[in-house]
């Protein structure tokens, strides 16, 4: 039968939206006082998101014991002080010992499934002093689920300056580690510094519009002073945060009248002499970048590979870049598809290679003046 009429149809859009990937979000694991939960219990090594300090309480428990109970200390800080949220906690038993920390790492490839969020703060305060659960949360937040990238906040136990930058070149660390040292104190309170950075990070990340492009260094924390483990006081003068910043670990200052993060390196740092790992923006945005791509086109895998699906990609991740761009998060980014990276061997295979370019802001870690006497001043201003 003849057509007679007006016909419409509708395209598929040849630019895609970009699917964000989420920042600042912690996966907490550690100890949980499950019994006394105000509402349903959650379950033992089952991760649990909560949104505010009620929500947790009601799930996970509170008690004031945070030597016991390690979760308890993040609800606090995160929830209570920071006002940022959410959070994704595994509870364990609270006789869960470092071994049992180190295997429960592997829960955060559930989140993608239970919450639809990929976690990219991965920590175990207290518990991250052991190298076993460093070694895990590392190797863990560089391959979430196969593909997603984070970072694991990792404490080091050290009595002094001089030992903590000891303690951290004892060990093995690289651009998937975010180290903190000492703890902080707020009146009686005492939190792990990877609490305290986590805070930080969500807090500088939620004011950016979830964009990690800023680093945590010299942002507030909420503290009043710092300590050991043990509980002594530790002062900490400028020219020794310093120390502890140029051996690659993260620290706390009061300083110009605040307290303060101080310090913008990676646990790579100063072995690593590639500014993309061992500057923590840096390093979070080529994250940032790697899993927002994964999540935006994980929707044309397996389409036809034709020329219009690689301009479809190509448009759509430039248009994004140039957003970021525009608004000052990248100084320039572009994404190419070079003919010396797609031999017709990968094309027949189906392999499509893209190229990323891509520069972050480093953070202006040293500003220098320099001061000059101009006699021709003396001239200008006494002569007619």
């Amino acid at each position: 039968m003849a057509d007679h009429g007006i016909n419409v149809s509708r395209a598929d859009t040849a630019v895609a939206t970009p699917n964000a990937a989420t920042c600042g979000i912690p996966f907490v694991i550690g100890t949980a006082p499950l019994s006394k939960a105000t509402g349903t219990a959650a379950t033992a090594g089952t991760p649990v998101l909560c949104t505010s300090y009620t929500e947790a309480e009601e799930q996970l428990g509170y008690d004031n014991d945070w030597a016991k109970f390690t979760v308890c200390e993040v609800m606090y800080y995160h929830f209570k002080l920071c006002a940022c949220q959410p959070v994704i906690f595994l509870p364990l038993a609270e006789n869960a010992e470092a071994e049992a920390v180190a295997a429960a790492v592997e829960q955060v490839e559930a989140c993608l499934t239970m919450f639809g969020i990929v976690p990219d703060l991965i920590m175990a305060p207290g518990f991250s002093k052991e190298a076993t659960v460093a070694a895990a949360l590392a190797a863990k937040a560089g391959s979430i689920n196969g593909m997603f990238s984070g970072k694991a906040l990792v404490d080091i136990s050290a009595k002094t300056y001089t030992a903590a930058v000891q303690a951290k070149n004892a060990g093995t660390y690289d651009q998937k580690s975010i180290l903190c040292w000492p703890n902080g104190t707020l009146g009686d309170l005492k939190f792990h510094g990877s609490t305290l950075m986590a805070g930080c990070l969500a807090e500088t990340d939620t004011n950016n519009g979830g964009i990690p492009y800023e680093s945590p260094s010299n942002k507030t924390v909420h503290i009043d002073g710092l300590c050991d483990d043990d509980g002594a006081a530790i002062n900490l003068t400028y020219n020794q945060a310093n120390v502890v910043d140029a051996a690659g670990i993260c620290t706390f200052l009061n300083f110009m009248g605040s307290w303060t993060a101080w310090g913008n390196h990676t646990g790579c740092y100063p072995k690593s002499t590639d500014v993309k790992d061992y500057f923590i923006p840096l390093s979070r945005m080529f994250d940032y970048v790697s899993n927002t791509l994964i999540k935006t086109f994980w929707s044309k895998l397996d389409k036809p590979m034709n020329r219009r699906l690689i301009d479809t990609i190509l448009d759509s991740a430039n248009i994004w870049l140039n957003g970021l761009v525009g608004a000052g998060y990248l100084l320039g980014a572009r994404v190419e598809m070079l003919e010396n990276e797609n031999p017709l061997t990968s094309l027949m295979a189906g392999k499509i290679n893209l190229h990323v370019y891509m520069t972050p802001p480093s953070p202006a870690q040293e500003i220098d003046f320099v001061l000059e006497y101009d006699a021709d001043y003396v001239t200008s201003a006494l002569q007619s």
